[in-house]
């Protein structure tokens, strides 16, 4: 099988493999480990709620289309940012 050979820069790579099938280069590579890390973006918070607030939290998210859990977050974030304007 063919070699694949040094290149010089990221171009000269991406133009060889642009004309190139990887399949006929595959004996001269070999297996590696990555790890990969990804940041989480959002974060949970957990707040105890008496039953009556949380089934009247429901009912108003069932009445707008939407999961209690994500018209609590944008009432938060609206709420958060309110503060922080008015400061």
């Amino acid at each position: 099988m063919a070699k694949i050979p040094q290149f010089k820069t990221l171009e000269e790579a991406a133009e060889f493999w642009d004309t190139h099938d990887f399949e006929d280069y595959i004996d001269d590579t070999e297996p590696v480990t990555i790890t990969v890390t990804i940041p989480r973006r959002k974060k949970t918070l957990t707040v105890p709620l008496d039953a009556k607030v949380y089934e009247q939290i429901e009912a108003l998210a069932a009445k707008r289309g939407v999961r209690a859990e994500k018209m609590v977050s944008l009432w938060l974030k609206n709420k958060a940012m309110e503060e922080l304007a008015a400061r």
